[in-house]
């Protein structure tokens, strides 16, 4: 059996930063690059490398951006991805911000 998961996924340039709000739960992987992020409201500094994850724990702002060396310039955009909290596809999810035209094709 296969299970797919709804997920939403980009790009943050070398040079920028992210602010996402109201995503306690949701699970932020650093797909293709090293990341780091931080949460508001008493959240600690994170560093994720390709292919870790963290559960972002409060319900406030969290910041994204690449994490680049102080020694070389970094040029590639790091590409992040959100999963919604598990069991939220059945629960109609849906990323503030972002509307879907149809949820259920997401949660097929």
């Amino acid at each position: 059996m296969t299970v797919r998961t709804p997920y939403v996924e980009f790009a943050v340039g070398a040079a920028d930063a992210v602010s996402l709000a109201r995503l306690a739960g949701w699970t932020l992987t650093a797909v293709s690059d090293r990341v780091w992020l931080t949460e508001e409201n008493g959240g600690r500094d994170v560093w994720l490398l390709p292919g870790e994850r963290h559960i972002i724990a409060g319900a406030g702002r969290v910041v994204v951006e690449p994490w680049t060396e102080k020694s070389c310039e970094a040029t590639r955009a790091a590409t992040i991805r959100l999963l919604p909290p598990a069991g939220a596809c059945w629960r109609g999810w849906r990323l503030p911000g972002f509307r879907l035209r149809s949820q259920a094709a997401a949660c097929a």
